[in-house]
């Protein structure tokens, strides 16, 4: 399940609204949180390989420009070309990953304010309070913690539903290669 996908569940949940009671939302809300923390960290590691294919693709481009400027100095002409040809490939792929790497380090954001929001409409379900009524004004009243057992308990099942996630990722893996 994809960010948007959690986005579509909670405005289905969010239209629900006074229809279910603050403990139904407030369970609602806690599957969503522990999906958003899964996409999260999809999220994160994608952008961590992307940057690392970034870094690669700097050296290559850095490597061609080497070569070629090498080539010049001795006269090699089919190599200077040859090298060109390859350097403007390569940083046009080094363009190419740095939009790819600032999309991906914005929708992190996003994703990470969209968690914020929906673990504080999921405390104030946690204390009666429904998803389309005003939240308290006195700040005694809405502490911004999630209890230390929904914590663990939203960890436990981030932490299972991304083992999930890799093991149908080995499988489809290893599937393809039978």
């Amino acid at each position: 399940m994809d960010l948007d996908d959690i986005k579509a569940h909670l405005d289905r949940i969010f239209a629900a609204g006074t229809r279910t009671s603050s403990r139904e939302q407030a369970a609602t809300l806690r599957d969503a949180l522990v999906e958003f923390k899964v996409g999260i960290g999809q999220l994160t590691e994608a952008q961590t390989r992307s940057e690392r294919e970034l870094e690669v693709a700097r050296k290559e481009a850095a490597d061609y420009a080497r070569r070629g400027q090498a080539a010049l100095e001795i006269g090699d002409h089919e190599t200077v070309r040859l090298a060109d040809e390859f350097t403007a490939k390569a940083r046009e792929r080094v363009g190419l990953l740095e939009r790819k790497v600032i999309v991906q380090r914005d929708e992190l954001a996003m994703a990470q304010r969209d968690y914020e929001e929906t673990k504080q409409r999921f405390q104030s379900a946690s204390r009666g309070v429904a998803l389309d009524a005003p939240a308290p004004a006195d700040p005694l009243a809405s502490p911004d913690r999630i209890s230390s057992v929904d914590q663990a308990l939203m960890d436990q099942r981030a932490r299972e539903a991304a083992v999930d996630a890799q093991l149908e990722h080995l499988k489809k893996k290893f599937g393809e290669r039978k």
